[in-house]
């Protein structure tokens, strides 16, 4: 048999166990899954009619190698195997409120909507679109951002940048990028045996900060009696996660016997975005961060936090740019890859702030990416903070750092009036210099110690 068998074994054996999980997580609309299945009958049929014939040592007689006895333990393995596991090999199927779509991987190992792409248009330019036999889901007017955006669905054999340069208009190229996938930054949970470090307030300012993530548990006592304006860009009938978002604003705002929050006196304005794409991750779509990004202009918040990564994308640098031209500060995750990782976005924009994350002896955090984009370091290896399930507990990541900048950033603003412009050299006269002299790929200008500062 050739060696492709027991690979392409992961798209054709799904195995019940699996396959349950698949339909029973993602929660299906019928035509997507009937498509799904065919598109499974259809790959198995290819893979059959690729294997060689195997012979049964017992028997000597000439089987199917998909059908013949032998083949069980792979899919006893497989049956094994956590959903997780096969998300770089098999499309994850999502529902977001009442849309289905089909989560893929596409260039460069990233991740987005199949076959949907955004483009800047205004209303007189559609017939664009025509030569690409292109399905029109939506249009809409961004009114925050000063931007029309079109969501569209081009056939497989467009599905491409060039391709689509092909039939487009040369102008158009920097306006269109595919609905790209995000992902959240969280980390490794640190060791029980770990000291876990306390945070202080940076100010206590009434600010307004915004943040984009997963849905909030408002219902945690760590949020009783504060200002919380939640928006849902997923639509009730979705069942979004909870956890990372609460533990972003657990830091932000949240109050508890061991949690003190960064901004006491802050309005929060929590956007979600992210829907769960298997058990142990979650993803945001382009469109859905472009909703997001368009109700916190609206909403004048001061700074955005985004603990969240994913590729370059010229939408998204595009509404960053409108963001900041609003004098709103953008904070986000340098990302959790590791220190040979490429650059993650937003983070690796310019007009970014971006965050890396240190433990309580100022050792860098040994997922975190690096770069010449690293713009800040704060703690964020086992810091204590709400949890989902309504108690407390320690996270780790990037993300966790994000929010500390965060609050260093909206305070600047509120105490000095600083515009965003001057942020950066405002604040990197409060660092605590790490790793190389000045700034450096790791540590960027340095360390923000939310301690240092509030004694």
């Amino acid at each position: 048999m050739k060696p492709v068998y027991l690979s392409c074994a992961l798209f054709v054996c799904l195995c019940p166990s699996v396959y349950a999980q698949l339909l029973d997580t993602q929660l299906l609309n019928s035509d997507v899954l009937d498509q799904t299945v065919r598109d499974i009958d259809d790959i198995a049929g290819q893979v059959s009619e690729q294997l060689e014939p195997v012979v049964n040592p017992v028997t000597d007689a000439v089987v199917d190698p998909l059908a013949d006895p032998l083949a069980k333990p792979v899919t006893e393995l497989l049956d094994a195997v956590p959903l997780d596991a096969l998300t770089d090999v098999l499309p994850i199927l999502t529902r977001t409120g009442e849309i289905a779509f089909v989560d893929v991987a596409v260039e460069n190992g990233w991740r987005a909507v199949e076959r949907e792409w955004l483009i800047m248009l205004d209303k007189t330019e559609l017939s664009v679109l025509q030569p690409l036999s292109a399905e029109i889901i939506e249009q809409t007017d961004f009114a925050g951002l000063d931007l029309v955006l079109v969501r569209f669905r081009v056939p497989a054999e467009w599905d491409s940048l060039a391709a689509l340069s092909q039939r487009l208009p040369m102008h158009l190229k920097d306006q269109l990028d595919r609905n790209h996938i995000y992902g959240a930054q969280a980390g490794n949970v640190s060791s029980p045996a770990d000291v876990v470090p306390s945070i202080a307030p940076v100010c206590n300012a009434p600010v307004k900060i915004g943040m984009i993530d997963t849905a909030i548990n408002t219902e945690h006592p760590a949020f009783a009696n504060n200002q919380i304006v939640v928006r849902d860009f997923l639509g009730e009938k979705f069942d979004a996660p909870r956890a990372h978002g609460t533990a972003v604003a657990g830091l932000l705002v949240g109050r508890g016997d061991t949690v003190q929050p960064l901004l006491p006196g802050a309005q929060l304005y929590a956007a979600s975005v992210f829907y769960p794409r298997n058990q142990y991750a979650q993803g945001a779509t382009m469109m859905d961060l472009v909703r997001a990004l368009n109700w916190l202009a609206s909403e004048k918040v001061s700074a955005i936090n985004m603990s969240l990564a994913g590729p370059d994308n010229k939408i998204l640098r595009s509404v960053i740019g409108r963001v900041v031209q609003q004098e709103i500060a953008v904070i986000a995750a340098a990302g959790n890859e590791g220190p040979a990782a490429p650059p993650m976005y937003p983070a690796a924009y310019e007009d970014v702030i971006a965050v890396t994350a240190v433990d309580r002896e100022q050792r860098i955090y040994r997922w975190a990416n690096r770069g010449d984009y690293i713009d800040f370091a704060a703690l964020g290896v086992s810091v204590n903070t709400a949890r989902s399930n309504g108690g407390f507990g320690r996270e780790s990541g990037t993300s966790i750092a994000a929010p500390i900048v965060s609050a260093f950033v909206v305070c600047e603003l509120a105490q000095q009036h600083k515009n965003s412009s001057s942020m950066i050299e405002a604040l990197a006269a409060k660092i605590i210099d790490l790793g190389e002299p000045g700034r450096d790929p790791v540590f960027g200008f340095g360390l923000l110690d939310v301690i240092r500062t509030a004694e």
